[in-house]
């Protein structure tokens, strides 16, 4: 009896794909190269495995044996990937074949951040002190992406602490290029900042879909003339139109899909510093699964 072992079907799209990019951005110079010794396994190589590792979820003893390689060897990969920056250029030029080959429309864009709490359920290197609103220690992932095509633009990675309207411009900064002019930023309540409603006005020359915070308190010199007042000052340079800000449902479904499919959140691992290589691994999984979908379709 002989057995053809096949790889899963969830994992089947990413044979479809190849990575010159890693090869490229790994390639060593002359000084240091080193000369004997056997040689070092094709990162390209390693790069598809730890795609699958993501996608799966399976440990790194497995994967190791279907790659024919050593544990340690994928785990000291992983870490280089991060640390020399590949992941993030894999992912820009993702962003980019995405953009140059029309699937991105940037007429609607949406950011915003979740909330993934540590393994260990205590302190853990960045998770920084206890967030009082979720009631635990945690990460954040604060992601921008277009609300059409759903593809990632811009992401941005911090502590559980941080406040959203602060990481908003430099996110902005960062998907700048994939924006095009006259549409709309759809965020929640969080991003209510008039410094951020004027910057995305002056430099994107779109409007913001943010929606107004109310009142909570009514103090004794409050007024309805002055309310109404304050609110045509605010709402300038925003849409408060429903079916604009509706859009905004698309960033959750990109985040449900990043924690349900691609398990980010479930991994065994500590520090934020493994929390991005994961988030790098399932957004570039994702990023591909957009891809296959668009060729296939």
């Amino acid at each position: 009896m002989s057995i053809v072992p096949r790889m899963p079907y969830t994992v089947q799209y990413l044979s479809s794909f190849s990575f010159p990019l890693v090869q490229k951005l790994c390639q060593k110079t002359t000084s240091e190269k080193f000369v004997g010794g056997r040689p070092g396994y094709d990162k390209e190589v390693l790069f598809f495995w730890l795609l699958v590792k993501k996608v799966t979820n399976w440990g790194y003893l497995t994967i190791a044996s279907m790659a024919g390689v050593s544990h340690p060897t994928l785990i000291r990969a992983n870490k280089y990937f991060l640390e020399r920056g590949i992941y993030h250029k894999v992912f820009v030029d993702l962003v980019k074949r995405a953009y140059q080959q029309g699937l991105i429309k940037g007429t609607f864009v949406a950011m915003d951040s979740s909330f993934v709490q540590t393994f260990s359920k205590r302190e853990e290197e960045g998770s920084e002190g206890w967030n009082g609103f979720k009631d635990a220690y945690g990460f954040k992932l604060h992601l921008l992406i277009d609300c059409e095509s759903k593809f990632p633009l811009a992401l941005s990675i911090t502590n559980g602490n941080a406040a959203d309207n602060t990481l908003a411009i430099p996110l902005l900064k960062q998907g700048k290029r994939w924006l095009k002019k006259a549409g709309y930023v759809v965020a929640d309540k969080g991003y209510d900042d008039g410094d951020l409603v004027n910057w995305i006005v002056k430099e994107l020359s779109r409007k913001a879909g943010i929606p107004i915070r109310e009142i909570g308190v009514r103090g004794k010199n409050y007024s309805w003339e002055g309310a109404w007042r304050n609110f045509h000052y605010k709402a300038k340079g925003r849409s408060i139109k429903k079916s604009i800000y509706n859009r905004r449902s698309a960033i959750e479904r990109v985040f449900s899909q990043l924690k349900r499919v691609y398990h980010l959140g479930k991994e065994e691992v500590r520090g934020i510093l493994n929390f991005a290589k994961q988030v790098y691994l399932a957004l570039i999984c994702y990023t591909l699964k957009l891809f296959y979908i668009a060729k296939t379709c």
